[in-house]
């Protein structure tokens, strides 16, 4: 009777090993991206109740759940905006996407933006940026 030896541990093969890398690398990326996107703590607190101050007119007009669309200045700054934009708007649904029949319009940096760009009809200026528009090709 010959000894046998015992079974040789299950081995991971490299396209895993790299696939598993490269997944890692893509998720610290994001999260980098958002956290330099996001208002500093010192700061942080007076940015959101002027958000809030800014939106308070058009939160009482909108449905208080459910979803909308949204529009604003383009670039990676805007992406800020757009964040304290559904915060502001919460629970409220705040989709970045002028495809819903009602669309918040947010341009602080241009407080004359429009969104003629994505066929939109203007229901109301709030002012300060803020606008309500109407898309009637959305379902």
């Amino acid at each position: 009777m010959g000894m046998h030896s015992p079974p040789a541990p299950p081995r991971v093969g490299a396209r895993f090993r790299i696939a598993s890398l490269v997944f890692t690398a893509c998720c610290l990326l994001s999260t980098i991206r958002m956290v330099k996107d996001a208002p500093t703590p010192a700061n942080a607190g007076e940015i959101s109740k002027r958000s809030d101050e800014r939106f308070s007119a058009l939160k009482t007009v909108l449905p208080q759940r459910g979803v909308v669309g949204y529009v604003g200045e383009a670039g990676t700054p805007a992406l800020g905006d757009y964040y304290l934009a559904q915060y502001a708007l919460a629970p409220l649904v705040v989709e970045n996407s002028p495809n819903h029949p009602l669309v918040v319009g947010n341009f602080p940096g241009l407080a004359s933006g429009n969104g003629s760009e994505q066929k939109l009809q203007l229901v109301r200026d709030f002012g300060d940026g803020v606008k309500l528009y109407a898309n009637q090709e959305a379902r």
